[in-house]
């Protein structure tokens, strides 16, 4: 369980945020139509993932006040491990799910013909 510290978590999700929001600025730079009629048409995810947006923000917020009252003396520095890292570890992980849902829905899709289509056109 060594291997498995919330650190290493936090570093591995930011990557794969990271990769998301390359993503997700590649496919809607290149076919923005495409891309805002996807939103639209799935409002229900589109909502969806902004709202866990939104969780995470507001953690993020309450990180960075656990961070003032660490610089205030309020909290002890012990604190950094015990709450700080934590509540980073959440907001990536909230950010990740976020951009994931996002990515799948402003992905391109292909659209498959069946055999029985192609050969009737």
């Amino acid at each position: 369980m060594e291997y498995l510290n919330p650190v290493l978590v936090g570093i591995f999700a930011s990557f794969i945020a990271s990769y998301l929001t390359l993503r997700i600025h590649l496919y809607s730079s290149q076919k923005i139509k495409y891309s805002l009629a996807r939103l639209f048409l799935r409002k229900n995810e589109t909502v969806k993932s902004l709202k866990i947006l939104i969780v995470s923000l507001i953690v993020f917020a309450s990180g960075r006040m656990i961070s003032m009252l660490i610089l205030l003396n309020v909290l002890e520095e012990s604190a950094i491990y015990y709450i700080r890292v934590p509540i980073d570890l959440v907001v990536t992980i909230l950010l990740t799910y976020s951009l994931m849902i996002l990515y799948n829905v402003i992905k391109p899709r292909e659209v498959r013909l069946r055999s029985s289509d192609a050969r009737q056109h």
